[in-house]
């Protein structure tokens, strides 16, 4: 070991990073022990070196990284990079690349069991093509799905969620990489089925005859944050027996029982509710399928994939209850809605409202048509400003209003019948500027998000509230100046034929499109109407068949839906519109009936990008909590910090147990904000 001249030991190491000065000092008084080991015993020198050695290759400024010998006694163990070793000598056989095994594992938590932890290791191949063992340092970038030993490279699942990480094994300047998948997977079976039964299902060959999925519809995408939706069919008996299956790379679940008609099933809380498990563990496509088994035999599943957005909706949802009179406002994902503005002694209702996008302040009207309007400060629902004192002073009447996206200005006035919409201070009866078009009769404004736009139709015929025939256009505002002023007045949706009212207009939330709708007349109650998209100049037009429900609801079905509001925060990668549908709603609202059919609020995700050509949208879903038996109007989005404050207590719970897995040099309040403070909660 000893045969190599002292000229060989002059070489530079060629480490991939700096030589410490303890390890040069420790270097050098190894090789003086080597030049005087030929008048020593090599048992005497060899006891030396051992002793010394740790010096040499370790200690705390050292790299903790080696990559250990084959054994040979001719050559020396290789540095990380397989360069030249310790003393000097230059390695002929460095290691060149690192494997992981196992390679790319899912690792499986069944019904909230995590297994024994996973041994990760990692081997050399030499320039030879030897195999040898590799010492170094591991990570894995979703501490929140399991913890992973840096030194063992032992992996265990936290079980608090499903998702797909990256390993990393770092050896100097070679690393090597795998991913993990943690899979989460739950069973329920309440009513304790015989598995003769069960096994049926793997095993059925024919076509159900009669099962018809009704809700939700097949390519709907859903975000985070949401209770489970209420999946919906017909066409079973009382006595036949369901396997309901939802599979995806990260999450499964598997549920049996029966269910009589009307079949119905939400996916239950098993000590975890499966639904929020399943949204914070998926990321993109599920199959869900139901199964059925009568008495004879079971049939072939019928499927569904839905989309899962990865991030939350934020903020709230402003909405009139028309049987009520009130604006109620819902954050999605709770049980029930709040009552925010509550109509006072002698007002018959409250409504037609517009909620500041980014702002604290919303804007309303009162009484119908006499409509004098009022603003509300959304915090605490506490009155700032009321237009006038009588309720039925018609001359300060809005109607419809729109509210500026800081909560400062007010657009209004389309009761009175003008030529012209008044600009106001959100506070003051003042009339800063009109906006006129210089024809018809301005209606239904909406705000740009950027604050520089505004969107209204300007109808033809009728009065303000019942009118056939509008076409949309939009104007620059400019609020920065000595005076508001309105610029570039102009037309950019005509009467449609077959659809000759366009009106309800909705800006996207990097204002770059508008959501309306095209309908047979402004008060959609039995009317034919459907929604569509615009680019702000109008050259480009996109009927939203899914969202409307093109080729899945009944033909009068899929034109009824209408007053489309962007939620002002993308999410997930779509833009998401609130809209009012009378459509069904799967066997539990089933009135069909045009004039006593109930109008719900429904959700689509919108693609974030449009072309020309192509439907953004897809297929929508019910927001839940609200009350089956009111028709309910003009869903307005907000958001602000303060309503993201809700969301966050959930994805806290969710990752609480993962803390201790978290990096030991890391605070676990660290560790957790990076959590929250992410753009998408929960991703």
């Amino acid at each position: 070991m000893l045969r190599r001249a002292t000229g060989e030991r002059r070489l530079k190491m060629r480490r991939p990073h700096q030589i410490y000065r303890k390890q040069r000092i420790v270097t050098r008084v190894l090789c003086a022990v080597m030049l005087a080991s030929r008048s020593l015993a090599f048992g005497s020198v060899a006891l030396m070196l051992g002793a010394l050695a740790p010096l040499a290759c370790g200690g705390d400024d050292a790299p903790q990284a080696i990559l250990e010998g084959n054994g040979d006694s001719g050559s020396p163990n290789p540095t990380p990079d397989g360069s030249a070793p310790v003393d000097g000598a230059v390695d002929s056989d460095p290691v060149e690349t690192i494997a992981i095994s196992p390679a790319d594992p899912v690792i499986e938590v069944l019904d909230g069991v995590i297994p024994s932890a996973t041994a990760f290791v990692a081997k050399g191949t030499r320039k030879s093509g030897s195999i040898v063992d590799v010492t170094g340092t591991w990570s894995f970038d979703r501490s929140e799905l399991a913890g992973l030993d840096a030194a063992t490279g032992a992996f265990k699942a936290t079980g608090q969620l499903g998702g797909k990480g990256t390993i990393t094994f770092q050896a100097g300047a070679l690393t090597a990489t795998t991913t993990a998948t943690v899979k989460l997977h739950f069973t329920s079976d309440p009513q304790s089925l015989a598995p003769a039964i069960k096994q049926q299902f793997g095993t059925a060959t024919t076509a159900d005859p009669a099962l018809k999925m009704l809700y939700p519809y097949d390519k709907t995408v859903f975000p985070r944050g949401l209770s489970s939706p209420t999946l919906q069919w017909n066409g079973g008996s009382a006595d036949d027996v369901y396997y309901v299956h939802a599979t995806s790379p990260t999450f499964e679940f598997e549920a049996w029982g029966k269910l009589p008609p009307p079949s119905r099933y939400d996916f239950p809380n098993v000590g975890t509710d499966i639904w929020t498990k399943l949204a914070e563990s998926v990321s993109g496509d599920v199959t869900i399928s139901v199964q059925r088994k009568d008495a004879t035999q079971a049939y072939l599943p019928v499927t569904r994939t839905w989309t899962i957005a990865p991030a939350n909706l934020a903020g709230a949802i402003y909405y009139e209850e028309v049987e009520n009179g009130n604006v109620l406002r819902l954050r999605p994902g709770a049980a029930t809605p709040e009552d925010f503005l509550k109509k006072p002694a002698g007002v018959t209702c409250v409504g037609c409202h517009s909620a500041a996008k980014n702002g604290g302040t919303l804007v309303s009207g009162f009484n119908g048509s006499a409509s004098p309007w009022g603003t509300f400060d959304t915090t605490n629902g506490a009155s700032i400003f009321a237009y006038g004192t009588n309720p039925n002073d018609g001359p300060n009447g809005s109607g419809f209003q729109a509210i500026s996206p800081d909560g400062k200005h007010v657009l209004w006035g389309q009761v009175r019948q003008f030529p012209y919409l008044s600009l106001s201070p959100y506070n003051d009866r003042i009339e800063s500027a009109q906006l006129n078009p210089g024809t018809g009769f301005p209606v239904h404004p909406a705000w740009s998000n950027d604050g520089k736009h505004v969107a209204f139709a300007v109808r033809t015929d009728g009065n303000w509230l019942d009118f056939n025939t509008a076409s949309l256009w939009t104007s620059d505002v400019d609020l920065g100046g000595a005076k508001p002023s309105f610029a570039n007045t102009h037309k950019i949706v005509d009467v449609d034929p077959t659809r000759p009212c366009s009106t309800f207009p909705s800006y996207s939330p990097d204002s770059n499109w508008i959501a309306f709708e095209r309908s047979t007349q402004a008060r959609t109650r039995g009317a034919k109407v459907d929604l569509w998209l615009t680019s702000p100049d109008g050259t480009t037009k996109i009927a939203l068949d899914h969202a409307n429900g093109a080729g899945v609801l009944q033909a009068e079905e899929a034109s009824s839906s209408a007053e489309p509001n962007f939620m002002p925060v993308a999410a997930g990668g779509y833009n998401w519109i609130v809209f009012v549908s009378e459509r069904t709603y799967g066997n539990i609202l089933t009135d069909a009936n045009a004039v006593t059919r109930k109008k719900q609020l429904w959700i689509s995700a919108i693609d974030a990008n449009p072309a020309a050509g192509k439907d953004p949208s897809h297929p929508a879903f019910r927001l839940s909590g609200q009350v089956l038996g009111t028709n309910n109007l003009r869903g307005s989005g907000r958001s602000d910090l303060g309503d993201q404050r809700f969301q966050r207590p959930r994805l806290a719970e969710v990752l609480a147990p993962a803390l201790a897995f978290a990096p030991a040099p890391r605070a676990a309040e660290a560790f957790l904000g990076d959590f929250l403070g992410a753009p998408a909660y929960g991703s």
